[in-house]
């Protein structure tokens, strides 16, 4: 593992969630609208749900990265359902990451957990079944990490990671292709060929692996849906008739039917390029905090830390110290590379 690979996950999905902060859940028009010229750096919000928000602040996404490896550092690189439990446990205490920005399904199911339901497969099952949504994908970039490039373990990481509050064949096996994708892109001698195939396949096993355990969710195989939005992007010939593809076809919402695809549409349609395909995820509107997260993991992974600017990381440090967030990505790095 090359800790500049390592640190550019990392400060990749942390940048590409407090970028895409500021466009969360508006429409591609709104944004337009309010940078004519495109958004392209930090700026004042002009989200509803981070309006007050400091540029440079991450949101849940990352946020609660943080909190998994904290957790895993305690337990000394260590990790399954009971230290994911304890995670997401302690994230939930959190004034600002958790209580501000936090998803309906991630709160629902954090109430039901420090009830102890979360052991009770029937409730699990009837609660998680329809939760469709991709609050386990967009955390899992530590776990992708954690896996050490071997897309099995990658994939049984982000079951566990899944299970507190996404355990559905759909919700969990986003996270799969997600932490697969990441595994893939540490490879000294990484394709974005080679990405793709690790994040449809680790999607596919999940999947299995969870309808297996009766879980089951409702919609199209989220696996499916990546092979085709790849080939969506891979057609565009500009960054606008990328645009168009994910506001008109593929869709940017918070399914996992749409975000998850719109991820590897916008790599494959910017064909890797870190800054083009942030600057897509941004503004192409939805939820655009998690795309771009999601994005910046692995293609700040594929091209390592020195793909994001000094002054951007700066600032993520600073403006996230409530966090520990540069302590953390640190040891975090050291973990996985010693």
């Amino acid at each position: 593992m090359r800790r500049n690979k390592v640190l550019g996950t990392l400060y990749g999905a942390a940048y590409g969630d407090s970028l895409g902060a500021i466009t969360e859940f508006r429409s591609r028009r709104d944004i337009a609208q309010a940078f004519p010229g495109g958004y392209r750096t930090y700026a004042p919000s002009i989200s509803f749900i981070t309006s007050e928000i400091t540029p440079g602040c991450v949101t849940d996404d990352f946020g609660s990265s943080c909190y998994f490896m904290q957790k895993i550092l305690r337990h000394e690189g260590d990790f399954d359902r009971g230290i994911a439990v304890e995670a997401v446990l302690e994230w939930s205490n959190d004034p600002i990451v958790f209580a501000k920005y936090a998803g309906r399904n991630t709160k629902s199911a954090m109430e039901r957990l420090k009830e102890g339901t979360v052991i009770d497969e029937e409730a699990r099952k009837r609660h998680f079944g329809q939760a469709n949504t991709n609050g386990a994908a967009m955390k899992v970039s530590p776990i992708g990490l954690l896996a050490r490039g071997d897309q099995e373990l990658a994939v049984q990481y982000a079951l566990d990671l899944a299970y507190p509050t996404h355990y559905n064949s759909a919700a969990a096996s986003a996270a799969a292709a997600i932490a697969c994708a990441i595994a893939a892109a540490q490879g000294e001698d990484a394709t974005l060929d080679g990405i793709f195939s690790a994040a449809v396949e680790g999607c596919r096993k999940a999947r299995l692996q969870v309808e297996e355990e009766g879980c089951a969710a409702f919609g199209p195989f989220t696996e499916e849906h990546i092979k085709w939005a790849i080939q969506m992007g891979q057609a565009c010939e500009s960054t606008d008739a990328l645009l168009n593809v994910l506001e008109g076809q593929i869709g940017t919402g918070i399914s996992v039917q749409e975000s998850i695809p719109a991820v590897f549409a916008i790599i494959a349609g910017t064909k890797g390029d870190f800054h083009k395909a942030l600057f897509c995820a941004s503004n192409a509107g939805g939820d655009t905090d998690t795309i771009s997260s999601m994005t910046g993991a692995i293609l700040g992974g594929l091209h390592g830390v020195e793909v994001l600017r000094e002054e951007d990381i700066r600032r993520i440090q600073e403006v996230n110290a409530f966090l520990c967030l540069q302590e953390t990505v640190e040891a975090f790095a050291d973990l996985i590379c010693n």
